[in-house]
């Protein structure tokens, strides 16, 4: 049998595995900061469930048993963790406290074409909030400052949270007669200047038969980039301007929770494709790396729980492509692993015949101060052992022997500056727990 990977399901080595779950780490102390409970719902759901986002059919896993002859199948693996939430909610509604606040890290499937940075099976960091019958918009100002958060915290170039919201094109749709049942279509374009530029979306929207006074109205929106020029346009064509007082409060909210202005701008090509959002929606960017296009997005959604009936749960939520964001970090080299092993000190044996016992218990004591300690178990002499510490990344090397033993006085080597300090294990355990504290994952504030 021939090993080889494939395509679009990455693995990665021990130090990429270390920075990626450093990444994970990192959120999640964000997220819980804001006060959002973890929640981890099942990988396999029902296909009408998955089925109920919209037209995804051609991008689900399907699940069949190889001893199955029959290879129609009913379940599938999530794309998202959007629709297991919706699913979840009205399943448990009488025992959640509303409104229920939930960030979710796991992995999702989709069947997408595997090229750099996308990929079949990847990781998503999810939050949402979910109201009962009714949510408070104030939430929505809460999210871009949630964002902001997690991206400070990570330290990498100056991110910027691009907002609009759909009920502004809902109106622009209204003015102009255009019926609920294209409007998708001409969101699916708008959502998609970033990527093809201006003049492609112009083109697309006359080719679609929009008609020339809303394409131009559309397109003179799209360059807008303050309310105040926003209103001006929406004003002289006609269309209605309280979605985007809305938004201009959403904004102005947003800075009182702490987002900077710097960090956020209205951008209404903005449209968020997927038709199941009602209010502000979001996408970031960071800058100097726009080829990225969006590493965290989201927004509004009132009608999501709907096709399960029963009762309305209005929420709002942002997910990030964590998998994706991990790939093109390392790519750009903007986030650097040390180490290919958590272990701060290698325990190394010059004499495992007399004083195995001893070595281990110096490994116990250390892993007791909660410093992550491996032992070296083979038969190399000291200079190897060194330097398979150092090929790991560990960064300390605990040396004894007879002498040291029966002074109880140890060795404790850094081998970054080839420096050597003798005392006792509790003196050294004290200078082992500051090192312990430190990140040996390090993400690179470096624009471009």
């Amino acid at each position: 049998m021939r090993v080889k990977p494939i395509s679009g399901f990455p693995e990665h080595l021990p130090a990429d595995c270390l920075a990626e779950q450093e990444l994970i780490r990192q959120i999640r102390t964000q997220y819980e900061l804001y006060g959002f409970s973890p929640l981890e719902t099942c990988a396999v759901e029902r296909m009408d469930v998955l089925l109920s986002k919209g037209d995804m059919g051609r991008q689900i896993y399907g699940l069949t048993r190889a001893a199955e002859d029959d290879s129609s199948t009913d379940m599938g693996l999530h794309f998202d963790l959007t629709v297991p939430l919706a699913r979840y909610v009205v399943q448990n509604a009488g025992q959640l406290v509303f409104p229920f606040r939930r960030y979710q890290i796991q992995k999702v499937w989709r069947g997408e074409r595997a090229q750099k940075g996308r990929f079949k099976e990847f990781y998503q960091c999810d939050i949402d909030i979910v109201g009962r019958q009714s949510l408070d918009p104030i939430y929505e100002a809460e999210v871009p400052a949630i964002i902001d958060s997690v991206f400070s915290a990570l330290k990498l170039p100056q991110h910027i949270i691009h907002v609009s919201d759909r009920r502004i094109w809902d109106d622009f749709a209204a003015t102009f007669d255009i019926a609920a049942d294209r409007l998708p279509a001409l969101l699916g374009i708008l959502d998609k200047t970033h990527k093809v530029g201006v003049e492609k979306v112009r083109e697309e929207l006359s080719q679609l038969g929009f008609g020339e006074k809303p394409v131009t109205v559309a397109m003179n929106l799209i360059a807008c980039h303050d309310i105040a020029s926003a209103s001006a346009v929406l004003s002289e064509a006609g269309v209605p301007t309280t979605s985007l007082e809305l938004l201009s409060e959403t904004i102005e909210n947003a800075n009182r929770f702490g987002c900077p202005a710097s960090a956020i701008r209205p951008d209404f090509s903005i449209a968020r494709g997927l038709d199941y959002y009602t209010g502000t929606v979001y996408e970031t960017f960071i800058d100097g790396y726009l080829k990225w296009g969006s590493v965290c997005s989201g927004g509004r959604y009132d009608n999501l729980t709907e096709i399960f009936g029963g009762q309305k749960f209005p929420g709002v939520g942002i997910s990030i492509g964590l998998s994706r964001l991990f790939s093109l970090l390392k790519q750009e080299d903007l986030i650097q692993s040390e180490a290919s092993s958590p272990a701060v000190v290698l325990v190394t044996m010059l004499d495992k015949s007399n004083y195995f016992d001893q070595y281990l218990n110096l490994a116990r004591e250390l892993r007791a101060a909660g410093i992550p300690t491996e032992v070296y178990f083979g038969k190399k002499g000291l200079g190897d052992q060194i330097s398979v510490a150092d090929k790991r990344g560990i960064p300390f090397a605990l040396i004894a022997g007879e002498t040291e033993f029966a002074n109880q006085q140890f060795k404790l080597k850094d081998l970054a500056k080839s420096e050597e300090c003798t005392g006792s294990l509790a003196e050294l355990i004290s200078q082992l727990q500051t090192h312990a504290a430190t990140n040996r994952t390090r993400f690179v504030r470096s624009g471009k």
